[in-house]
């Protein structure tokens, strides 16, 4: 075999390696909520698999934007059921699944605040100067908590002491970071490392937090659907469990 036919082949070869690992990787567009548990469930399916899971975290309503325009993601993890199905009344997506059951929390780090009873005293303590909280128009989890501010009466109250994040991921950063003494996130995130360094109040007046999953018809949609498939299994819904979901 002569020299070039070595090096044609072996760029064959290349070619091949290649194409096959980006056919078996996915693209995944994911609320910010769920990150800690997408994580920790693309290694696991990697490991299983020797499939990659390709993730982006945002808000909600920023990815399905970003669908909606092109992105080329072959999943949609959303954190509500309305943006999934507006896709697939759209024609953009497959049918929506419903994939995990959220819960909306008031978290601090803030040692002061740590014996209030309730998140509505907490909130309403004089410690407090900024409260975090995600965007109610694109963020679910942010809107779970102004409906639940709105219920018991204090969104004006605290509407001057609100400092938005553009998704939960955002919002749970000033809080952890201090530019804000508490702010409203999901309990997963309460329930992950950093969240524990902290105290979290359950708020029984936000309703719970359904989230779907969409397959992008553009996309890869038998890996993805495989991807689902393996997501019903018990060890992966027991991850999700730890997480703090339904």
């Amino acid at each position: 075999m002569t020299l070039f036919k070595r090096v044609l082949l072996a760029l064959l070869w290349i070619c091949l390696t290649s194409q096959a690992v980006s056919a078996a990787s996915l693209t995944v567009g994911c609320a910010a909520n769920f990150t800690g548990a997408m994580k920790q469930l693309a290694v696991m399916y990697e490991k299983e698999t020797g499939n990659e899971i390709l993730c982006s975290f945002g808000s909600t309503g920023m990815l399905y934007g970003q669908i909606t325009n092109g992105a080329p993601y072959d999943l949609f993890f959303a954190a509500d059921e309305k943006r999934p199905d507006l896709l697939y009344t759209s024609g953009l997506a497959e049918k929506p699944l419903l994939y995990a059951t959220g819960k909306a929390v008031l978290w601090s780090s803030d040692k002061g605040l740590a014996e209030a009873l309730d998140w509505k005293e907490a909130v309403l303590s004089s410690k407090i100067e900024h409260v975090a909280i995600s965007n109610p128009k694109t963020a679910p989890y942010g809107s779970a908590a102004q409906e639940a501010l709105i219920k018991v009466g204090l969104l004006d109250k605290l509407t001057p002491k609100l400092v938005f994040g553009k998704s939960v991921g955002v919002a749970f950063q000033f809080a952890y970071s201090g530019s804000a003494e508490a702010g409203f996130i999901a309990l997963s995130q309460a329930l992950s490392g950093k969240g524990m360094e902290g105290k979290y109040w359950a708020i029984p007046e936000a309703g719970k937090v359904k989230q779907s999953v969409a397959i992008i018809k553009s996309g890869k949609v038998s890996e993805s659907g495989a991807f689902l498939a393996w997501m019903k299994t018990p060890s992966v819904r027991e991850v999700i469990k730890e997480y703090g979901y339904e």
